[in-house]
C-alpha cells in the first residue's frame, strides 16, 4: 500500500503515470463504483467525498459517467458537477447526442414492447422482483428477491425473452437487462473517446473504473500498454489491471488524481 493512501503503490505509480499525459478521460460507472450499491436504485446517491473529488477533477480533465441507468435517471441520482458527460444505457445514451441517444426503429419498438410485457409477466406473483423501462431495453431486477427467486426468474428470463431474435442481453450483478439494439459499455466507451478527439486534442489515455460484470468489456477495449488505466471495484474476476475494495477507495483514487492533475 501507498502510505496514507490506502491504494495499492502500484496503482498509485499508474495514476502518477496517466496524470502527466496530455488530455484524458477518466470514466466510472456509477452504482457500486462513486455510490455503494443500495436495495433501492433510486436512493443511490455518491459518496461526498466522490462528489468533491470529481468537483475538482472535473476542471482539469474529461470526466464521463458510463453506466447502465437510463440517461435522466442516471442525472437525477449522480447529480454530477457541471462539465461531467454522461453516458446511460450501456453505451447507447450520451449527454453529447442532441437528442441523448439513437432512435428505435418501428421493429425495435415493438421488440421492446414485447420484451417489456414478457419480462412483466414473469415478475408478477414473484416478490421482490420488478421490471425496469428504458428507453432502449428493459430491465429485471432481482436484488430484493429471495435467493431461489432470483435464480429461477434470470435463468427463466435469459432463456425465454432474451434468447429472442434481435434482442441483447446482459447479466449483471442482480439484474438482467434486454435491449432491442446493442448494448455493451465498451462500445460506448471508444464513441466517447471519439466524440472528445473529434472536439479538440485527442484523448491520450483513459482510465475506466467499474464494479459490474457488465463493465468487463469496458475494461477489454482499453490497454494498459497504450496508458490506459483500468479498475476493478470489490470481488470477483476481472480482466482489469488494478483492484480497489469500495467506493470509498475510488474516493480516495479520484482525491489523489485530482491532486496530481492540479499539479
Amino acid at each position: 500500500m501507498s502510505a496514507g493512501s490506502g491504494l495499492p503503490q502500484e496503482l498509485v505509480a499508474a495514476l502518477e503515470a496517466f496524470a502527466a499525459r496530455g488530455r484524458v478521460l477518466v470514466a466510472l460507472d456509477f452504482d457500486g463504483v462513486l455510490a455503494p450499491i443500495v436495495d433501492d436504485p433510486s436512493a443511490a446517491r455518491a459518496l461526498p467525498a466522490a462528489s468533491a473529488a470529481l468537483a475538482r477533477l472535473v476542471t482539469t480533465t474529461d470526466v464521463a459517467l458510463v453506466s447502465g441507468r437510463a440517461l435522466d435517471d442516471l442525472r437525477a441520482c449522480a447529480q454530477p458537477p457541471a462539465g461531467v458527460v454522461l453516458v446511460g444505457g450501456h453505451g447507447t445514451q450520451s449527454s453529447l447526442d442532441d437528442a441523448g441517444g439513437a432512435a428505435l426503429t418501428p421493429a425495435q419498438q415493438d421488440l421492446l414492447a414485447r420484451l417489456v410485457e414478457e419480462l412483466d409477466a414473469l415478475a408478477a406473483g414473484r416478490e421482490g422482483v420488478h421490471v425496469e423501462r428504458k428507453p432502449m431495453s428493459a430491465v429485471l431486477h432481482t436484488r430484493r428477491a429471495a435467493r431461489d427467486v432470483a435464480a429461477e426468474v434470470t435463468e427463466l428470463a435469459l432463456a425465454g425473452p432474451g434468447a429472442l431474435p434481435g434482442v441483447h442481453a446482459l447479466r449483471g450483478k442482480e439484474v438482467v437487462e434486454l435491449g432491442a439494439v446493442e448494448l455493451g459499455k465498451g462500445a460506448g466507451l471508444r464513441r466517447l473517446r471519439e466524440q472528445l478527439s473529434a472536439r479538440g486534442p485527442g484523448v491520450g489515455a483513459v482510465l475506466f473504473a467499474g464494479d459490474d460484470v457488465t463493465d468487463e468489456d469496458a475494461f477489454a477495449v482499453l490497454s494498459p500498454a497504450d496508458g490506459d488505466v483500468t479498475v476493478k471495484v470489490g470481488g470477483g474476476e476481472s480482466a482489469a489491471a488494478w483492484r480497489v475494495g469500495s467506493p470509498q477507495d475510488v474516493a480516495v483514487l479520484l482525491e489523489r488524481l485530482a491532486d496530481l492533475r492540479e499539479r
